[in-house]
């Protein structure tokens, strides 16, 4: 089974966006703030009702302990950017509101910041999927060794993939054979780190969804009952769900590196391999996407992740040098 070591995959994700955060400054300086942090806040607080959240709600979705919290509301509030409210349901709960400066700010910069953080995470995905990362820890023989490793998967200029993950052949998929054109050994990486992720990305939609968002997740759960029949077009609906559900995640990285992993499966996957017992196993992943929609209704932390523990692939196999 090609393997990840997933404390070194934690520790690499950590690395990597800690580089991408220190790429983002010289933009951030030209918007006129001073972190990552402080757009995300703003940008979280335009999307909200009126444009206001409680101060432990920002705090969580960006990331921030009680105190980094607390200096990021100084910073913001001195720059004219959002303010401190009472709530009106509750005189005693303390609200941050943006105001106009600020929701002009992240108007006139929501793109620009989208994109170098698209440039900045651009290699993350071929950096984490290691053909073997390193399982030992604090010695700089080690720190060499992942470094070389990760020099040697980054894409030639031309943009061809390493020569471990052009191979194609066939993949077992849960109980399902996908058939991939290239990229065997990066879409049975992808697929590991993907479920790790997964909880977070569920309780961040469960945390934040509307009735909207459930309700585009059931027409989406309609589509793939639809595709039974159609290994590949479940499997293209499935992902698509995966997406939907990210797209209401408010932490920018997370979503940028799972949509990363998602758009790996969609580039490499060829056709999925009829087999006589594909249809009950599709009808049984209905079932667990059904259970995760349902979850994040919930909006239950513990049932999203029962629900996440279900979903997660564990029968993924070494490819194996079938044409396909």
């Amino acid at each position: 089974m090609t393997g990840i070591d997933a404390m070194y995959a934690w520790r690499e994700l950590g690395r990597r966006l800690r580089i991408a955060n220190e790429g983002l400054e010289p933009a951030l300086r030209s918007f006129g703030i001073g972190s990552s942090s402080d757009f995300e806040a703003l940008e979280l607080l335009t999307r909200a009702p009126h444009g206001e959240l409680p101060q432990r709600q920002v705090q969580e979705a960006v990331g921030l302990s009680q105190s980094g919290a607390s200096r990021l509301v100084t910073r913001l509030e001195r720059a004219g950017l959002l303010r401190r409210v009472t709530s009106q349901a509750d005189a005693r709960a303390a609200l941050l509101q943006v105001t106009e400066a600020g929701r002009d700010l992240v108007g006139r910069h929501r793109s620009t910041f989208e994109e170098r953080v698209r440039e900045e995470l651009s290699t993350l995905t071929e950096d984490l999927l290691l053909p073997s990362a390193p399982t030992t820890t604090g010695t700089g023989d080690a720190a060499a060794t992942a470094a070389t490793a990760v020099e040697e998967r980054r894409p030639s200029p031309s943009g061809a993939a390493a020569e471990g993950g052009s191979q194609g052949g066939i993949l077992q998929f849960g109980e399902s054979l996908l058939s991939l054109g290239s990229g065997a050994v990066t879409v049975a990486d992808a697929i590991h780190v993907r479920d790790a992720l997964e909880p977070l990305v569920l309780i961040e939609a469960a945390q934040y969804r509307t009735q909207q968002d459930i309700v585009d997740c059931e027409g989406i759960l309609a589509e793939m009952a639809r595709h039974l029949g159609d290994g590949k077009a479940f499997y293209l609906a499935d992902w698509s769900l995966h997406h939907r559900l990210a797209s209401i995640c408010r932490n920018t990285f997370l979503r940028q590196v799972y949509e990363s992993l998602l758009l790996t499966l969609e580039r490499h996957v060829d056709a999925v391999v009829p087999t006589d017992g594909l249809r009950d196993y599709l009808r049984r992943r209905l079932v667990v996407h059904t259970e995760i929609i349902d979850a994040i209704a919930s909006g239950r932390p513990d049932r999203v992740r029962q629900a996440a523990h279900a979903h997660a692939i564990t029968g993924v196999s070494d490819h194996t040098n079938v044409p396909s």
